[in-house]
């Protein structure tokens, strides 16, 4: 049997204003940076490369969040908590607009389902993981558990 899973990694990225990291999506909207891990690399190394080439920004990942499957299209999707650590905001093709929002305001801007339900989610993180399955279109969480960090 052949095995063919991707991987994807997002982060919430936090300044020292406790404020988060948006960028606006051509096609999804406002989202967290995040994207595909390239084959050989770490997931670490994936989510530094994909923060500063979506947003301009360098980060220290400072946790782990959680983890969804699209069990359509056999998609993991990682989620990381990352601090600001330098860097100034660019656009590119894959960020049309890059700002830093209060975490109120962060679920309002952030419209697209599986976006908004990843941002509940880390944005809810506390001593737990979040994992969930999902069916991306039309979008539905098929299974979902928290999880505590440790025994």
């Amino acid at each position: 049997m052949e095995y063919t899973h991707f991987v994807s990694v997002a982060g919430l990225v936090c300044n020292d204003k406790d404020e988060i990291l948006l960028l606006k999506s051509p096609t999804r909207g406002w989202e967290y940076p995040g994207g595909m891990v390239e084959p050989g690399e770490t997931l670490q190394d994936a989510l530094i490369r994909e923060v500063k080439e979506e947003t301009g920004v360098d980060v220290e990942i400072t946790g782990f969040i959680g983890v969804c499957k699209n069990i359509q299209k056999d998609i993991v999707n990682i989620d990381f908590s990352c601090k600001y650590s330098g860097g100034n905001f660019v656009t590119s093709d894959e960020s049309l607009d890059v700002k830093w929002v209060r975490r109120d305001e962060a679920l309002d801007l952030v419209t697209f389902p599986l976006t908004k339900k990843r941002l509940e989610n880390m944005l809810s993180a506390c001593n737990a993981v979040s994992c969930f399955n999902f069916k991306k279109e039309p979008f539905e969480v098929v299974a979902e558990e928290k999880y505590t960090v440790g025994r």
